[in-house]
């Protein structure tokens, strides 16, 4: 075995999939899903690395998904369709979840970087079951323990997007890990979507600019032809410091920001310069916000769903480099104060009639999991190193790496954008934003 498994092939063996069913009965029925659930039924690759189990470990770990399956018990169901066509959970249709067992021929550390997997390691360490395309018996979670040499061992769990946003599968994790320890739950699920149902009649007061159609006038599908790479680059605390200076450097745009602000304005900018981008490009920024305490009347603590809004910064490629980055880090703030409770209810009902319906090249999505609680789902083994792979070629992640470490950006562009990006992103310098390759 290679030194990485990035330039190798990971080899395991799989055991054949068993179904785990919720250890005892649970409602039946359907659960509502809102048009936040239905916007992306999308299957989420994570995994869990652990550096030590014992003989115990798949045994521990299955059980007690049997367990957790009885409070957060539409986990084991599947997608069904009302007479109105929409989304829900079929809990009387138990199909519960395809469990696998693996063993793997190296080290753990033969990985590489967990934060960010290559798609071939992902794959193999995430089940991915062959039904999953086929709507009503598709599962909505898989678990795969895979065992390493060295005692090592990682979970990898492939859940459908309808049933949580990054906060909901943290928690559905926490909980299982807390049984897995013998202990109680610390947050009981609430599984009432209705609070976010749309309204009738519809009170919409948009616009919203995420639903705004613009064109590949820069041609850069060509350029999504390449070879896609994925990175991760990580800000220490020195560096966020630097950038916030950079984000706040004309103080007649906006006096403060956060590092979530100030390394989306940067992360923006580079990307769309490394992507050439026309001056009279249209260019989209969208930004995942978690809304739970948004609202006039906060969701529960365990509301289990999507609770994401995703304000949308909209302007030209132009008008973004001939501004100065605090403007940019400015629009990002009003967008992500737009978040209102008349914003997200009106944008509920906004989705109930109109899809989105995929995202143009000229599209980045940043969403952040700086704050999501994923490394505190110990089953007994230690806290866990979490990983992702498979992300969009649109989407960029920022990941925490520890209070004092700072934070990892994680995103994937073609192999020569990638280049230009690394430039601009790791040397911080306000004067190289300035029209670096840009296409008139």
């Amino acid at each position: 075995m290679a030194a990485s498994a990035k330039n190798s092939v990971l080899k395991i063996e799989r055991s054949i999939p068993i179904v785990v069913l919720p250890e005892h009965e649970t409602p039946e029925g359907s659960v509502f899903l809102t048009s936040l659930d239905q916007v992306a039924p999308a299957i989420v690759p994570t995994i869990y690395s652990f550096d030590r189990s014992d003989t115990s470990v798949v045994d521990v770990i299955k059980q007690a998904l049997a367990r957790v399956l009885v409070p957060y018990y539409p986990v084991a169901g599947r997608l069904a369709k009302n007479s109105l066509g929409k989304l829900v959970v079929d809990c009387q249709k138990k199909l519960g979840v395809p469990f696998v067992e693996a063993m793997a021929d190296c080290d753990i550390e033969n990985l590489g970087d967990k934060r960010l997997l290559d798609s071939d390691v992902l794959d193999k360490l995430v089940y991915r079951d062959p039904v999953e395309h086929i709507l009503e018996v598709a599962p909505l979670l898989t678990a795969q323990v895979t065992k390493f040499r060295c005692g090592g061992f990682t979970l990898g769990i492939a859940l459908n997007h309808c049933m949580a946003d990054g906060v909901s599968a943290m928690n559905f994790m926490n909980a299982w890990a807390e049984i897995a320890r013998g202990k109680p739950l610390s947050l009981v699920p609430c599984h009432d979507r209705t609070i976010l149902k749309s309204r009738v009649p519809p009170q919409i007061t948009g616009p919203y600019n995420e639903f705004v159609h613009i064109s590949d006038v820069s041609n850069m599908t060509a350029l999504y032809v390449e070879q896609l790479v994925y990175k991760s680059f990580h800000f220490d605390a020195e560096k966020l410091v630097t950038v916030k200076r950079m984000a706040t450097k004309d103080e007649q745009v906006t006096s403060n920001c956060s590092s979530f602000v100030a390394l989306a304005a940067l992360v923006w900018r580079a990307r769309s310069m490394a992507l050439k981008m026309k001056l009279h490009q249209q260019l989209k920024l969208l930004l995942l916000v978690d809304f739970r305490s948004r609202l006039r009347a906060p969701l529960p603590n365990g509301y289990f769903g999507n609770a994401v809004a995703m304000p949308c910064c909209l302007c030209t490629m132009g008008e973004l480099i001939e501004e100065p980055m605090s403007a940019s880090a400015g629009r990002i703030k009003k967008a992500i104060k737009s978040v209102t409770d008349d914003y997200i209810r009106s944008r509920i009902d906004y989705l109930d009639m109109n899809r989105l319906e995929g995202l143009p090249v000229a599209t980045l999505v940043i969403s952040s999991w700086a704050r999501l609680e994923y490394g505190n789902t110990d089953f007994g083994w230690g806290k866990p190193r979490f990983g992702i792979g498979g992300l969009p070629s649109s989407s960029c992640m920022f990941m925490s790496e520890g209070r004092e470490k700072g934070i990892a950006v994680m995103l994937g562009l073609p192999l020569s954008a990638m280049d230009t990006f690394e430039k601009l992103i790791c040397d911080l310098n306000d004067t190289q934003y300035t029209n670096i390759g840009i296409q008139t």
